[in-house]
Parts: structure tokens; sequence; C-alpha cells
């Protein structure tokens, strides 16, 4: 039996235990709710980031081309505005722009007075450089993803350096070299026509044109990189794509084996052998022939093995090519070629030459320039913006 002082005491509690428990529940949707915008919001502006990558990416695809909308006069002196209005497109969803402009050197970086925009590289690290006076202007893109309430812009800035080749000569030789037949090789001025291992010798039709330099301690295996890879902008020479399979050879191109495909093109052309090293190649040579190993000789390295045969590059087909080529072995020429710009050939052992067909090697210190320009692609500073930082819609 229950007293009258007791009615209810059980109700009060009940209702306090799920007060107590609504309060608690109340405050874990709070706190829930709180969670999911943040996280939301925390994916709406990853969403906008990788949206503004991928039409940057974009962007450097449409500059990077060789119909890309920057002007040539642009990167030149006296490096006019590229005038360039905004684009704009959809992708994935997202409404994406684009600006170009050429960065303003308001602070005379270079001190130079006469440049009025930021060169990348101004002497790419070479008193001998092929443009001793100057680099490339850095060109800035702005890009920016929005969709809804979410928007992201992001700046890269680029410039129109792949490398920098330096080089001294029409025709460099790492080895003894031979030239007969319709041959002429013919440098300019600052630009030998050939620097060799040793004098070369000149058969029945073969004509040099110029300075002719011979450095019997040019070792221009370990060099390569050195010698294309002036400005530091190329890594590594992994990074060259071997050759396309049709069309013309414009750009920076490495094939690991033989070559005798089309040569017609522009930029700078590798044939060579990983497994191939021109100096204990050589060393390899004359001590097997001479039984007396001289220096570079490596026991575990033998010029007979298949695998560490030299690339050659034949050119039976023709053609014109302004660049760089880079070849293990130069072999046969059974149709006229004409290489504006310089050769080099990495074989340390004797090197014979001799060609049916015109074969002509103009140097050209331009074209040595000129080879280095790859695309758009060397990124010298990347970041996301505010969304109020976006200039107006031409470049001043």
């Amino acid at each position: 039996m229950k007293r009258r002082g007791e009615r209810g005491s059980a109700l009060m509690a009940a209702v306090g235990v799920l007060s107590v428990m609504t309060l608690l529940a109340t405050m874990s949707l709070m706190a829930g709710g709180a969670d999911l915008a943040i996280a939301t919001r925390l994916f709406r502006e990853r969403a906008a980031f990788y949206a503004a990558e991928s039409a940057l990416e974009t962007a450097l695809d449409e500059i990077g081309s060789g119909g890309g909308p920057i002007p040539e006069a642009s990167l030149r002196a006296p490096w006019p505005s590229p005038g360039i209005p905004v684009r704009r497109w959809q992708e994935g969803g997202w409404a994406c722009s684009r600006r170009i402009c050429l960065v303003p050197d308001v602070g005379d970086a270079d001190g130079a007075a006469d440049t009025t925009v930021v060169l990348f590289d101004r002497g790419f690290g070479f008193e001998a450089s092929p443009l001793p006076r100057g680099g490339y202007p850095v060109v800035q893109l702005l890009v920016t993803a929005e969709r809804g309430e979410s928007r992201q812009a992001v700046v890269a800035e680029v410039a129109a350096v792949t490398c920098a080749p330096v080089i001294a000569a029409a025709w460099t030789a790492a080895g003894p070299l031979e030239l007969g037949g319709d041959i002429r090789v013919a440098g300019e001025e600052y630009l030998s026509a050939v620097a060799g291992w040793s004098p070369v010798r000149l058969l029945a039709g073969a004509v040099l044109e110029g300075e002719q330099v011979a450095d019997p301690r040019l070792s221009l295996f370990t060099g390569v990189l050195e010698i294309l890879n002036a400005g530091g902008t190329l890594p590594r020479l992994d990074e060259l794509p071997e050759p396309i399979a049709g069309g013309s050879r414009d750009g920076l191109f490495w094939s690991r084996g033989d070559y005798s495909g089309p040569l017609d093109g522009r930029g700078i052309f590798i044939v060579h052998n990983p497994a191939f090293d021109p100096i204990k190649h050589e060393a390899s040579r004359i001590a097997l022939e001479g039984g007396v190993p001289g220096e570079g000789y490596d026991p575990a390295y033998s010029h007979l093995d298949p695998v560490r045969q030299p690339a050659r590059l034949d050119i039976p087909a023709g053609g014109a090519f302004d660049g760089v080529v880079i070849a293990d072995v130069l072999g046969g020429v059974t149709a006229g070629f004409t290489l504006t710009g310089a050769l080099i050939t990495l074989t340390r052992s004797p090197l014979t030459v001799s060609a049916s067909s015109p074969l002509r090697i103009n140097g050209s210190r331009a074209a040595i320039a000129r080879s280095g320009r790859g695309a758009l692609r060397h990124r010298v500073g990347f970041r996301p913006v505010p969304p109020t930082a976006e200039s107006p819609d031409q470049c001043p």
C-alpha cells in the first residue's frame, strides 16, 4: 500500500530521465549537424580545387600545343602583351575560365631596365649560352572553376623552356671521325664546324666550312645531360618519350634503339641505347683486340655483347630537321638530308660516315636555342588563390 504523499514519484523520475535523454539527443543531433556541415564544406572545397587543377591541365595543354594561343612575338623582346581574352568552357559540370598574361618585371628583378617582363633563368647558367643576354618570359595562367556556391582559383607560372642546349660545333664527335662522299659540314660565327676527339679525316667529296677543333679529352657520354639541360629544367633524359609513329618529329624524343624512320621535324632527337657505354665499349674493344687493358676497361663489360651495341641512326628517307640530333652512331645516308642546328655522335670508337646522297650539317646557334623550346610545361610556381584575386578579363 502506497502512502498518499508517494503518489506520482515514479512518474517524475521517468520524466526527468526522458528529459535528460531528450537533451542529450538534441545535443548529439546538433553536433552531428555541425560535423555534417563542416564535412560538406570541406568536400565542396576539395572538389572545387580538383576541378580547378583539371581546368589548369586543360589550359596547359592548350598553350603547350603547336597552335597555342600565345603569339610568338610575345616570347621575344620587347615582349608585347599577348592580349588574349579570357576563355570560358564547361568541364564535368564546372564552369571554367582561364586568363593568360606575362608577368611584369615591376621590381627590375634582373637588373636590366630593358626587360619589362620577368624572364626565366636569364643566363641559363652558362656564359656561352645560345641566349647569353636573355631567357624566355614567364607566362602566368589564372584558372577558375565554379559550380553553385563552390568556386576555386589557381595560378600557375610556366616558362617556354624545356632545356637550353650549350653546343660549340655543328658536329661534335666523341671519337675519331672520317667523312667521305657528298658531305658538307658548315659552322657559323662562334660555332665551329667540327669539335672532335681528334682531327677529322676527309675523304673524296667531304667538305668542312669553318673551324675544326680537336680535343683528346672530349668525353661527351657523361656530359650529354649537362649539354642539354643547361637551365636545369630537364631532370632526367628518361623523361623524353619515344618518337611518335607518324607525322613530323616536332619536340623532344629519345629512341632507345636503332632508328631509320622519318626525320623531318624540329626539336631534339636522341638515338641512344641505355646499355651502351661509349667509354667502356671502346676500352673493351682495345683490350680484346690489342691485348692491353686501358683506361676505362671493365671486365664485366664486353663490346661483343649484342645487348650493349650502340644505337645506330640511318637516314634512308632523307628530309630536314631543325634543332639538335644526338646519336651513338651515324650510319648510312642514302637520301638527301639537311640538319640545321647541331649533330653529336657519342661513340668513342672510330666512326666512318659515307654519304651517297647529299648530307648537309649547317651549324646554327638560333636553331640550337629553338630546339630547347618544348611545350610550356616547366612550372615555376603553382598555388591556390582567393577568388577575389582574379584579375580583369584582359592583361594590361
